[in-house]
């Protein structure tokens, strides 16, 4: 009879796959309702070029250092090697993508290198995630993989090429609930900044990302769920339609180049693109994009779904 009762029932993923359809479906149902009575753009984010054209790992991985490589619209190419610079501590992975994007886009939209943070809470409610116990947990081993992350941004064109490589935080101090270790309470200040708690980004990868970074709606960043793959794909094409100027085709080569490097089934990234290609056309029925034999073909839209607003400082610069 014990046994009985500690056994588990066993997963109806039926039921599970209906729950997420459901959960989609009232996400895309906000968005258009939000897009049709303007509201749509009044909360965003600035989210990195680096971090949408070149992606972190999607899953553990045992390398301390991954290149990725894409071509923009524009004809150059961007090389990104992400380096973990921490003895003994992985590269960051899956969903810390998502922690690292709120980092940046705070950075950005306060225009300064300085991301004041004063307790984990104040990720965990913006992104509608629990808050203490596991959750803390999460977030600590999350930071602690940003913590040590380095990038080297490698800009190609017209046959020249410039590199620069930085560690992403150069300084930081935080609470325990976010770094899971306790602090002096005579902890002074960082030097220079009127906040206790903080990260500071490198300045010049800070210049990089202020220069080079896209506004998307916050609601469809936050609505994005699943494999981060497919998010990854998903976010590249809104980009992608939003610059086009001709109709074009990114060859399946470059895709796994760009997106799936490490992955060594060359036929994933196929699926993940299609996926994100109907995840597109739900949320965004004016995207044009389309699988190909030879890749994913994109067209011009013809409607913005985010139009630009110089007043509302919501000016995307790819």
């Amino acid at each position: 009879m014990h046994d009985e009762q500690l056994a588990k029932p066993a997963r109806n993923r039926k039921a599970e796959a209906k729950r997420a359809k459901d959960k989609l479906a009232t996400r895309v149902g906000a968005i258009a309702a939000a897009r049709n009575d303007g509201s749509l753009g009044d909360d965003h984010i600035k989210l990195a070029q680096v971090l949408i054209m070149c992606s972190l790992p999607h899953s553990q991985t045992d390398k301390i250092q991954v290149v990725r490589k894409a071509r923009l619209g524009d004809g150059s190419y961007l090389t990104v090697t992400l380096t973990s610079m921490s003895s003994g501590v992985a590269l960051p992975f899956g969903r810390d993508r998502k922690l690292l994007a709120w980092i940046f886009d705070r950075a950005i939209r306060n225009d300064d290198p300085f991301v004041p943070w004063t307790a984990a809470t104040e990720y965990q409610r913006e992104m509608g995630l629990p808050e203490g116990g596991r959750s803390n947990k999460e977030l600590q081993a999350r930071f602690l993989r940003i913590a040590g992350l380095g990038i080297a941004i490698e800009r190609s064109s017209n046959g020249v090429t410039r590199t620069r490589g930085y560690k992403v935080l150069v300084d930081s101090t935080l609470p325990q609930s976010i770094t899971g270790r306790s602090i002096e309470s005579s902890q002074q200040d960082l030097p220079g900044m009127e906040h206790r708690f903080g990260i500071q980004l490198s300045s010049e990868l800070f210049a990089d990302i202020r220069q080079h970074n896209v506004v998307l709606p916050r609601l469809l960043w936050q609505t994005l769920t699943g494999p981060s793959q497919v998010q990854d794909i998903c976010l590249w094409l809104f980009v992608r339609c939003y610059a086009a100027a001709s109709e074009s085709v990114i060859p399946w080569s470059a895709l796994q180049e760009q997106f799936g490097a490490e992955d060594s089934n060359p036929r994933r990234i196929k699926l993940h693109a299609r996926h994100a290609v109907r995840l597109l056309a739900t949320l965004w029925p004016e995207a044009q994009t389309s699988e190909d034999p030879d890749g994913i073909r994109v067209r011009k839209v013809s409607r913005a779904l985010l139009p630009d607003d110089i007043t509302r400082k919501r000016i995307r610069r790819l």
